[in-house]
């Protein structure tokens, strides 16, 4: 098989982080990222203080990704 000068190849890899980011997008059961939260706050006994404060460290690297979100949201909208 020949490849095309112009043609990009994805890797499985790359596939496979689309799908996730599209299901973590997409997702409204109870299996989601959010539910899970919901039900490990509500069950608040089955996480340790050390999984607790893993869990936090990683919402405030969400949380600093959110103007980057906002800024991609603002610029395909005034590309439409």
């Amino acid at each position: 098989m020949t490849k095309n000068s112009d043609t990009e190849i994805i890797s499985q890899a790359d596939i496979d982080n689309l799908l996730r980011i599209n299901e973590f997008i997409e997702q409204h059961d109870e299996n989601s990222l959010v539910s899970e939260l919901k039900q490990a706050i509500l069950d608040s006994g089955k996480l340790e203080i050390s999984q607790w404060e893993s869990l936090r460290d990683h919402i405030r690297e969400i949380e600093e990704l959110i103007p980057h979100i906002d800024l991609i949201i603002k610029l395909k909208k005034e590309t439409k």
